[in-house]
Order: structure tokens, then C-alpha cells, then sequence
């Protein structure tokens, strides 16, 4: 794409004008547009009554900061005067950051798809007065649009009264699929055959065309131990081609080819956080040490790269910089070259002097790949050549960087938590928990219940997806360091869920009931971060354990079915679901540690624990809340033992890490013992 050009704004150059009402907005996103002559407004009422009272539609715009052609959007369309101009006069114009109101964007994304039958961003959709969908459309050239807006505008002051009932008859159907409930039986095995017709057995991944890291899934395999050949191929894969960031880690957003050869450049927070925990626990079962290299790599990226003073950890860095896509992540050949001077360096990375990416160029015509002389790094050989990362990596300090979103987003935010956690313990690193607890104490304070926090204060309420892997998060922590406030964190978080989400039949709901919202909409599937109604019911499992709450068990129980239920089965975003059915099918299996005072290797012993079986349970004792049987008799200890138990009754202590993986390893034959 072109760089901004000012000639066609009538003599009013980029920025000049005032800024519309999104200068008050605590989005990076909305603050992108607050210099367009579009008269913007946030979704709320004010713009919602103004639509009213004119009996005007509402062009709705949702994106996100990182997304590339939301970004082109906004230069080709909405910084332009005469553009501003054509939608001002006919519109109520909104605009909706999607990670901050992920309801608005779930409603009319699906709103969208059953209009032009596919969706993504930047989504532009039409609303009538009254709030239902008539129209969609995503990026479009200037021209173009104008059009577009003139006729839609233009059809609906002679056809309000049928484009109305259209949209009425939309909204109905969007709310009786969104908020589908009900109570199913429990399936008692799963048919994977949906999930492996898409497997992609020679590259890893699922499907043909574009790859995205769909983890829940692979988190699923790896504890499920069915297709470890599958499994390698795509971590191997992913890691090795260029949707990894080799010189400065972490992953950006998903691979546009079959091969994850060629990246969309943007990093996510809530990507990068599910990878580097999966490759992390991948190398603990698999003993592939190159995963904990990914693992470390990523995590080394979200703290230098994705968080704050305070702790946070923040959204997104941009695909582009210096108007450009992936500018800063790309070379040519010659300066591979001169800046590495390592002969064997191109040949390992895969770098040519034609380069080996192409750039999508948008026309009146359609589009046209062109080849760039650009390369991004894919380990091709067996050579990492450190030495020449790090060089390539102090002369792209120097580059313009990627714009950064400074937001932090509670659910995302939770899930890195997490991942540094359970890779602290994984990994036996020690400062990786510590910078766990540094993020909990983020959300404590700061964050609470809120959606989320920039610059010094919190906004909007929490959806599932934020009380959920926050409990995860306070759960990890707990099973990490054996800390009251943890485990206490966890159960405040969940029983906050259960009682303002929950939809009374094992099912939940995304948020609260709120205004101005055709659907209220449930959490069904994973997409693109695993399913909040799975995750927190898995908490709740554990829970049940911990604290001797029977009832919490039959809960979570109710859950898998009713989610299993909602998916059919089996499928690519029923991940979560499956990894939720699979523990409550097995049943508990309770890994208790009584840790000496002076134990100084407690993370070999709590990765003892870690094993590729369903329901395990593991549990520091020492914390007050916890269930008093657990401790009788046990703690406090003068050398450290562990208790592998099913239903409170234990085989013999371990007295020895490595004793607890024989007794889990053979529980099937020791169950019959007890």
C-alpha cells in the first residue's frame, strides 16, 4: 500500500482539523482515528439516540489496534476529507475497538458472516436506528466506498420500513443462535475423526491455506498422547519457519501459507502467552529441549517487549511500521550479509536476493502478488547461529518500530501470567515465577474486575473470558508457591463467574446482561483463545479438590456436557471442551506435596507431577483454605513428601520426585490396589 498521501484533501492536510470525540478514548485503536474528519463516536448512547432521532443508520466500524487493514482502512478512507465528507452527511458514524467490547464484535462479526458469508477486520457493518444488521463490508478503496455508502444510504430513505424487518428478522436469528442453550448428555467418547480429516499431516497444523495456532487443540494431543508424529511436526514447524520471530522472539499472528512460511506480521499478547506455556510443556513431556528454547525465547519477548513497569502485560505490537507491513521484521540478502558476516547464514534461513516473501497489492482491478527482494528468517538448516541473531538484533533496535498497544487487557493478560507460571516450573525458572506473581499482583490491584487498564486507571466490566483465566492464572500461581492468597484469589474470581454468568444449565455467558446489545452471547468455542466456560469450570474442578467441595465436581461435569453438547463433538474450536470432558470423565487424581521448610527443589518435584494424563490435581499444602483431611497427618514436614491419592485414599508416599512419575505412570494398575 501507498504511504499516506494528503493531495485530495481539499487543501487540508492529514491531522489538521480538530480532533473528534475519540480524543477522550483510553483505546490506542479509537486514539488512532481521533485525528479523522469522520464525526466518530464510542458506542453508547449518545450516538445511539442521535441515530434515533435523525432516523439515520449507524455505520459501526470495529478493529484493533494491530490489525494491518483496519490500519489501511483508516489511511485510504477515513483520514480523507472527501470521505469524511459522503459519511458524515448520512451516517451516525461508531467506532468499536473489538478487544474492548468483544460482544459487540462477537454479535456483529456473526452478523456479518450471515450477510456476506465471511467475516474479519476491519468489519463494517449498518445498523438501523434500532440496532439490527442490514449490510456488511470490509476494507474497500476509497472510491469505491463513497459509493457504497450513497446507495445504502440512498435505499434506506426509500426502503426503510422492508430494510427494517430484514434487519429485525437478522437480529432475531442472531440472538436464538448466539444465546442457544440447553442440557445434554454426557458422550461418553469422542469422535475425533472431525478433527483429524484436517490435519495437515506433512506440514502440522489444520487445513490447506492460511495456519493459525490453534492451541486448546494442540494442548488437547499432547496430554491425550494419540498422535505424537502430528503433534511434532506442527511444533517443529511453527518453530522453525517464519510465523517464529528468530531474531527477537515470540510468534506473530498466523501463517499465510500451508507451510508457515510467511507470517501476518502482528504479535499478540494472548498468542504468545498460550504458545510459549504449550511448547513449554511440550518439551517437559515430549524431552524436546528445542521447545523449551521457543518457550524461553517467547516469554523473554513479552517481558522485554509486552509489559510494564507496574507488572502489566500488555496487548499487541502493529504488523507495520513506516507504513509498511512487516518492515521491521524483514531483510534483504546483502544486508544478511554485511551484518551478520556469516558465510552460512543465509543458507540456514532460507534468505534469497529475490527475497522470499511477496506483498499483496491492492487495486481497482482486485489484487496482485508481487515479489520484494524482502526475506523473514526460516531455520532451514541445523545452525542457529546466536551470534549472528544477536547482531541482526541490535541493528533492528535501531529501526522504526511497530506501533504498540499499551492497553492491558484482563484476560490476556492472565493467560501470560499463567504461561510464566507453569514455565517457571517447567523450566525450573525461578525469576519466571516471580514475574508471574509480579503480574497477579497487577491484577489485584489494578486491574480487579475490570476489562481493562491503561494510563493509571481501569475501565469497562470483566467478561467471562477476564474472571476465567484470571482464576487460571491465580490457580497456577497457587500451585506454583502453595500461597493462601492465590488459592483465595481463584475461588473469589470463579464464584464471581458462577453467580453473574452463569446461564443455570452448565452453560455461560460472555458478559452481564448491558444496553443497546441485540444477543447476549454465550461462550461456546474456542476462537482465538480457548473457552472461558471450559477454562473456568476446569478451575472449578481443581477447586473441588482442593477445598473438599464435592458439588463444585459435578458442576464442571455439567459444563463439559453441555459445551460438548453446543459443538456437536469433537472439532477445531472445541478444544477447551474436550480438555474439560476428558478430566471430568477420569476423576481426580490428587498429587498432594507436604514441602520441608528448607526444600530448595521444589520445581523438580511439582514437574514430577506434570504427565500426560487426564484429572491430576496438584496441591501444595500449607495454604489455610484448604481441605483439612488433606493435610492430617502430613504437614508440616520435616522432609519433603508427596502423595499420589484417589478419592483421599493414597499409595504409598514418595519420597523421591522421581517416584511420583512411576505411581502416576501406573496408576491404571495401582487403582485396582487401593
Amino acid at each position: 500500500m501507498p504511504d499516506r498521501d494528503t493531495s485530495d484533501k481539499q487543501g487540508r492536510p492529514s491531522g489538521s482539523h480538530k480532533k473528534n470525540r475519540l480524543a477522550d478514548s483510553d483505546s490506542p485503536y479509537l486514539l488512532k482515528h481521533a485525528d479523522n474528519p469522520v464525526d466518530w463516536y464510542e458506542w453508547g448512547p449518545e450516538a445511539l439516540k442521535k441515530a434515533k432521532k435523525e432516523n439515520k443508520l449507524i455505520f459501526l466500524s470495529i478493529g484493533y489496534a494491530a490489525c494491518h487493514w483496519c490500519n489501511e482502512l483508516e489511511k485510504e478512507c477515513f483520514d480523507h476529507q472527501d470521505f469524511a465528507d459522503v459519511i458524515n452527511k448520512r451516517y451516525v458514524s461508531v467506532k468499536v475497538d473489538r478487544e474492548q467490547r468483544p460482544d459487540l464484535d462477537q454479535i456483529y462479526m456473526q452478523a456479518a458472516v450471515a450477510i456476506t458469508g465471511r467475516g474479519g477486520w476491519p468489519n463494517n457493518v449498518f445498523l438501523t436506528p434500532d440496532l439490527h444488521p442490514v449490510y456488511a463490508s470490509g476494507f474497500q478503496k476509497r472510491e469505491v466506498f463513497k459509493q457504497l455508502l450513497v446507495r445504502v444510504d440512498d435505499y434506506w430513505k426509500q426502503n426503510s420500513e422492508e430494510l427494517t424487518k430484514t434487519g429485525e428478522k437478522l437480529s432475531a436469528s442472531l440472538k436464538s443462535f448466539m444465546e442457544r442453550g440447553g442440557s445434554f448428555e454426557r458422550i461418553d467418547n469422542l469422535d475425533m475423526d472431525p478433527i483429524r480429516s484436517q490435519m495437515d499431516l506433512k506440514y502440522g497444523g489444520f487445513g490447506e491455506a492460511s495456519k493459525f495456532p490453534v492451541t486448546s487443540i494442540l494442548e488437547f494431543l499432547l496430554t491425550e498422547g494419540a498422535d505424537d508424529d502430528f503433534l511434532k511436526t506442527t511444533l517443529d514447524n511453527m518453530a522453525k519457519g517464519g510465523m517464529f520471530d528468530h531474531v527477537g522472539g515470540g510468534f506473530h499472528r498466523y501463517s499465510v501459507d500451508r507451510q508457515w512460511q510467511t507470517p501476518h506480521f502482528e504479535k499478540m499478547l494472548y498468542d504468545n502467552a498460550l504458545l510459549a506455556s504449550l511448547y513449554a510443556r511440550a518439551s517437559l513431556l515430549i524431552k524436546e529441549p528445542e521447545y523449551g528454547y521457543v518457550a524461553r525465547r517467547t516469554l523473554e519477548f513479552i517481558d522485554r517487549e509486552l509489559s510494564n513497569p507496574d507488572g502489566g502485560f500488555l496487548s499487541s505490537l502493529d504488523a507495520d511500521s513506516d507504513g509498511k507491513e512487516g518492515k521491521f521484521y524483514t531483510w534483504t540478502l546483502e544486508q544478511i550479509n554485511t551484518i551478520t558476516g556469516d558465510a552460512g547464514f543465509a543458507g540456514d534461513y532460507g534468505i534469497t536476493d529475490t527475497g522470499n516473501i511477496v506483498e499483496t497489492v491492492v487495486t481497482n482491478q482486485g489484487t496482485e502478488q508481487v515479489m520484494t527482494g524482502q526475506n523473514v528468517l526460516r531455520l532451514t538448516g541445523y545452525d542457529r547461529h546466536r551470534e549472528s541473531l544477536w547482531k541482526l538484533f541490535e541493528r533492528r533496535s535501531k529501526r522504526t518500530r511497530p506501533p504498540l498497544d499499551d492497553k492491558v487487557v484482563s484476560a490476556w493478560h492472565a493467560l501470560a501470567v499463567s504461561a510464566f507460571a507453569r514455565a517457571g516450573v517447567w523450566l525450573n525458572e525461578p525469576e519466571m515465577i516471580k514475574r508471574a506473581e509480579k503480574g497477579a499482583r497487577f491484577t489485584l490491584e489494578k486491574l480487579g474486575y475490570s476489562r481493562t487498564w491503561r494510563s493509571g486507571k481501569s475501565s469497562g466490566e470483566a467478561t467471562l473470558n477476564d474472571l476465567a483465566f484470571s482464576a487460571m492464572a491465580f490457580w497456577d500461581l497457587f500451585e506454583t508457591t502453595g500461597k493462601n492468597e492465590y488459592l483465595e484469589s481463584a475461588l473469589r474470581y470463579v464464584d464471581h463467574a458462577r453467580k453473574h454468568y452463569g446461564a443455570g444449565d452448565g452453560g455461560y455467558y460472555l458478559v452481564r446482561r448491558k444496553p443497546y446489545l441485540i444477543a447476549r452471547p454465550r461462550v461456546a468455542s474456542d476462537n482465538p483463545v480457548p473457552n472461558a466456560a471450559a477454562v473456568l469450570a476446569r478451575v472449578d474442578l481443581r477447586l473441588s479438590t482442593a477445598m473438599g467441595e464435592p458439588g463444585r465436581t459435578a458442576d464442571a461435569a455439567k459444563t463439559a456436557a453441555h459445551l460438548i453438547g453446543i459443538s456437536g463433538g469433537a472439532s477445531l474450536f472445541s478444544g477447551e471442551s474436550m480438555i474439560l470432558h476428558r478430566e471430568t470423565s477420569a476423576g481426580p487424581v490428587e498429587v498432594v506435596y507436604a514441602f520441608a521448610v528448607n526444600e530448595t527443589d521444589k520445581n523438580r518435584w511439582l514437574a514430577s507431577g506434570v504427565t500426560r494424563q487426564w484429572g491430576v490435581v496438584r496441591i501444595p499444602l500449607g495454604a489455610d483454605m484448604l481441605d483439612r483431611a488433606l493435610a492430617r497427618g502430613r504437614y508440616p514436614a520435616e522432609k519433603t513428601t508427596a502423595y499420589v491419592c484417589l478419592d483421599n485414599r493414597c499409595l504409598s508416599p514418595s519420597a523421591t520426585p522421581e517416584d511420583i512419575s512411576v505411581k502416576l505412570k501406573n496408576l491404571e494398575t495401582e487403582k485396582k490396589q487401593l
